[in-house]
């Protein structure tokens, strides 16, 4: 089993209290569909996606996005939040085999 990741980013760099801020996600991962042939054995590669991922910050659930085999490798997800202190912002992956990937970062207003 490979090793999973993802990169979140608060694309606003400077922020206060009170401000809303974009926030970017990119899931580092393979997609497939399922309907893919292996190249030399000529059968179907099997599904394998990211299936559910979920944000929280300061580990309250902020939202969450359901995917499926017809998401894009390495999916990115940008969404807007309001930051109300300083903490941590957790995004928390499942894929289709029920691998579980988390990543935090500090979240630290100006």
């Amino acid at each position: 089993m490979a090793k999973r990741r993802a990169v979140i980013k608060i694309i606003d760099k400077k922020y206060a209290i009170g401000d809303v801020v974009k926030v970017q996600v990119i899931i580092i991962h393979p997609m497939e569909t399922g309907f893919a042939k292996d190249k030399h054995s000529g059968a179907l590669k099997p599904r394998f996606y990211v299936k559910k991922i979920e944000i929280y910050y300061n580990d309250k659930p902020v939202t969450s996005f359901e995917l499926d085999v017809s998401a894009s490798q390495n999916p990115k997800i940008k969404f807007p939040l309001k930051i109300t202190e300083a903490g941590t912002l957790k995004v928390r992956f499942i894929n289709s085999e029920n691998e579980v990937t988390e990543k935090t970062t500090k979240v630290k207003p100006k």
